[in-house]
C-alpha cells in the first residue's frame, strides 16, 4: 500500500511524504502506482519550475519513497505562495480521488497544524 502524508501549517503545505507500493498489480504494470507516480512528480517538478531551491527533495525509487520538506516561503510573493497552495490543493484531491476508487492500494493522511 502506497501512504502519503500531507502536512500543511498555518494554511500553508509544508511536507509531502509518499512512502510504499500501490501492489495492485505486477511491478511494471501496475497502474494505480503509475497514477501515483505520475501525479506526486508532475506537481514536484511544477513546483521546482516555480520555486527552485526553496524545498528539500528526497528520493529513493527502490523504496518507493520521495519526501518534499522544508518548503521556504519567506520571500515569495502572495501570487506565488497561493499558486504553490494550489498545487498542493490539487495533488491532494488527485490522490483522494485514487483513494476512493483504490482504498486497498493508497492510503491518505493530512495533518492540519
Amino acid at each position: 500500500m502506497i501512504q502519503v502524508f500531507l502536512v500543511k501549517d498555518d494554511n500553508l503545505w509544508t511536507k509531502l511524504e509518499v512512502t510504499g507500493h500501490a501492489d495492485y498489480a505486477d511491478y511494471g504494470k501496475d497502474i494505480v502506482c503509475a497514477g501515483i507516480s505520475t501525479a506526486v512528480l508532475m506537481s514536484i517538478n511544477l513546483l521546482e519550475r516555480i520555486i527552485p531551491n526553496c524545498f528539500d527533495l528526497i528520493q529513493n525509487e527502490k523504496k518507493g519513497y520521495i519526501s518534499l520538506t522544508h518548503l521556504q516561503y519567506n520571500n515569495l510573493e502572495k501570487e506565488t505562495i497561493s499558486f504553490v497552495n494550489t498545487i498542493f490543493e490539487n495533488l491532494k484531491d488527485t490522490l483522494l480521488d485514487f483513494q476512493a476508487s483504490y482504498p486497498n492500494n493508497l492510503l491518505i493522511k493530512i495533518e492540519n497544524k
